[in-house]
């Protein structure tokens, strides 16, 4: 899979970014670092945030509204929010809606959970 991350966030969605970058042989981007890049070339477009007080931080929901017609049919998301039930999965499907990216998932103490075997985050790799 040619894939690149591009995300906006703290510690333990950079921790998420890199982990899929190093797992799928893709590239991981900061939101600022996104300037020239051909969304073309790539397979998998997989967009990550964190979440503070049910919002993503702007950059990426203006990123995501400038680019999504350049990765339309290819996108998918992760959400690092500090929820592991059924107010985190709430909060994903709304951020997921509002930037009409289908294929979604949280997941909760990034840094940590990348550390294991056999985590989620291995799951959305195999599912994309």
């Amino acid at each position: 899979m040619n894939a690149i991350i591009v995300y906006s966030g703290g510690s333990n969605t950079t921790a998420v970014a890199q982990y899929i970058a190093e797992k799928t042989g893709g590239k991981a981007v900061t939101v600022p670092g996104t300037a020239e890049i051909d969304f073309s070339a790539y397979d998998k477009v997989i967009i990550g945030t964190r979440v503070r007080a049910g919002k993503v931080p702007s950059d990426i929901s203006e990123f995501v509204a400038k680019n999504k017609a350049s990765f339309e049919g290819k996108a998918a998301f992760f959400l690092c929010c500090m929820y592991n039930d059924d107010k985190g999965q709430r909060q994903l499907d709304k951020i997921a809606s509002q930037m009409g990216i289908q294929k979604a998932v949280f997941f909760n103490k990034g840094k940590k959970i990348v550390k294991e075997a056999g985590n989620p985050v291995d799951d959305f790799i195999a599912s994309l």
